[in-house]
Order: structure tokens, then sequence, then C-alpha cells
């Protein structure tokens, strides 16, 4: 493999080996950085952490059958909406969750062509957890869709420091699909008026019969789009797609499991996208880049692996492009050093 691929998949995804830091403005994050951690933090983090919530305190929440009109779904559900969802969960107060045309002010996009547009973005996010006539799947079943924005550190050496991500869910964005009601303002009467929505999802099912601890299951199709204005070569925000592949019942099952000994393993066998650009002009160019393939994490914390002990490890195995890139990190006090053992030894630090 040329090592010009391996320094730009280091240069876009130190996330891949436990490099990355979330409020570190000094350490540039790529498009990979941007997907996984967003990925990670946003979609993933809300489900499993509204499963905390004791829903017998939100019965005002709840319907008896989430999708009025659907044929295929009678399930019930609880659905939590927009701000609500800060006063459910610890750790969200500088999150938005319900993004609005004064949200986006001074925001633009590279051109009228750009698919999803700012209009788009304007939404609150929806979370829903499912009943089930089984009690072993019951509220096991977490999804959300809509779009919230959280924050980020990252200069450019000049004034802004704390960057703000705008994450969105929905028919453009993700294969995998919803129907659901929601109230809409009739534009000529001015009432709010219930109508069905066909839009994007991110679903996650935890499977209550693993024998290694806890297992989360991706649903097939799941993806977003995240926005970023941090680059201040170009006037315009820069948007990064995210979309993950997944089969039940077999190898190219998405997954996320907690292990009995507290090992955390991503395992994300075929993500069909990370696609974003980022215009750099002295040099010139438009840096446009895809990656796909499979990404696999393993440890302790491996979303906050450089924040991690000292000693600890994190393996990873990961194909991106078609080219496999396995070995193991070490944080040795906050530094991050890399021991590759494919596609050939080398080591590194970050």
């Amino acid at each position: 493999m040329p090592i010009l691929f391996l320094n730009s998949v280091k240069q876009e995804g130190k996330y891949l080996f436990g490099a990355y830091d979330l409020n570190n403005e000094s350490l540039s994050k790529g498009y990979i950085d941007h997907a996984l951690d967003t990925f990670a933090q946003g979609p993933l983090k809300l489900t499993l952490d509204i499963r905390k919530v004791d829903l017998t305190k939100y019965t005002d929440h709840y319907r008896e059958k989430c999708f009025i009109n659907s044929t295929t779904d009678y399930r019930a559900c609880y659905v939590f909406k927009g701000e609500e969802i800060k006063s459910l969960l610890t750790g969200y107060n500088d999150w938005d969750f319900d993004i609005t045309a004064d949200d986006l002010k001074n925001i633009k996009l590279a051109s009228d062509n750009i698919s999803p547009n700012l209009q788009e973005y304007q939404s609150n996010t929806r979370i829903y957890i499912f009943e089930n006539e089984n009690k072993d799947k019951n509220f096991q079943d977490v999804t959300i869709t809509g779009a919230f924005a959280y924050p980020f550190q990252q200069s450019w050496g000049l004034q802004q420091t704390k960057q703000k991500r705008f994450v969105l869910i929905n028919s453009t964005t993700s294969d995998y699909k919803i129907t659901t009601t929601t109230m809409v303002q009739d534009p000529q009467t001015g009432q709010p008026n219930e109508k069905e929505v066909t839009t994007g999802a991110m679903s996650v099912y935890k499977d209550n019969t693993s024998t290694d601890g806890d297992l989360y299951v991706i649903q097939g199709g799941s993806g977003f789009n995240v926005l970023i204005n941090d680059n201040p070569n170009v006037p315009f925000a820069e948007p990064i797609s995210f979309v993950v592949n997944s089969t039940p019942g077999n190898t190219n099952n998405a997954t996320y499991r907690v292990r009995l000994g507290k090992n955390q393993v991503l395992n994300l066998p075929n993500i069909t996208g990370i696609e974003g650009s980022r215009v750099e002009n002295e040099t010139p160019t438009t840096n446009l880049q895809k990656f796909n393939g499979s990404i696999y994490l393993e440890g302790q914390n491996i979303f906050t692996f450089k924040q991690d002990l000292n000693g600890s490890t994190l393996d990873f195995k990961h194909v991106i492009n078609g080219v496999s890139i396995e070995g193991q990190s070490t944080n040795q006090n906050g530094v991050v050093s890399t021991t590759l053992k494919s596609p050939f030894a080398q080591k590194f630090t970050f």
C-alpha cells in the first residue's frame, strides 16, 4: 500500500487509531473523525442513554400505535421530542435538539444543488422506544430521527475554537425509513394538523440473548449527514455523509457490544460511504474523498481512548477502500502510540 494512502487515513481518521479528542482544539478532525464521533456521541449514545429513563413517569408520551397508518408495524411506543430530551438525560445541556432557521443563521451551502438543503435541517429530534408483544423484546428497540446539533473544539489558529456539528437523519440521509405522523401548520388556516411523513431513521436493538455482555444491533441502512462549518478556507459549510449497512444473523451484522469484562467492541463490517470534501486554497485542492469498508475497535473506552488510563490498549482491524489496517494503540499519558501489523509493520505516534 502506498504510504500516501496510510497518511491520508491517519489525517482523516485519527479515530480509527484511538487518537481522537473532541475537546482538543489543536487536533485536526478529518472526515472519518467527524462521521464516527457523530455516530458514537449522537445516535448510538442517545439510543443507549434513553433506555435509562423510567418510562412509567411519562405516560403522556405513550402512543397506543406508534405509526398510525402502518400495516406492518402495530407496536405501541413512547416518543420524546426536541428540547425535552435534555430534561431526561444528563450531559446534554449544550446540545440543541430543536434546530430552527435562527440556529442556522449565517450558514450557507456551496450551491443550490447540495442535498440535503438547510431547510431540511430545520427539525427537532424524535426518539421512539417500542413496546413488543414478546416481553423479551419489550423496549429494546430504539429509533432516532430528525436533527440536532452539538459542540466540538477546533482551531485554525485564528479566532474561533468552539465549533458546532449539525446532524440530520431524514429520508435524504438514511436508507432506513419509517412512516410516522407529525403536527404541521396548515398554510391556509394556521392551525396545527396531523400529517403522515416518511423519513429516514437510525435504529438500535438490544439483543438480550447475548452470553457476553450487552449486544446492540444497528439497523441496516441507518445513516446521517453532519454539517461542519469550521473550515475558514471557504464561506460555506461542508457536509459529510455516513451510511451503515447491516444484515442480522450473518457476518455483515453491524453491532456495538459491552463485554462482561467491560471491553467495548464496535463492529461495522459494511460502511457504504463516509464522503465529504474540504477545500484548501493554498495547495490548492478540494480534498474530495470517499471511504468505505469495515471498522472494528475493541478496548475499555474505544470512543474516548485518548483520555483513557495510562497503559490502556485499543485493538483495531479495519478495511478502508480495500486495504486492511490492523494493529494496536497504547495510551501513554495522552500520547497515542500505534503499532501496525498490516498492511505492513510500522510504529507511529499521535
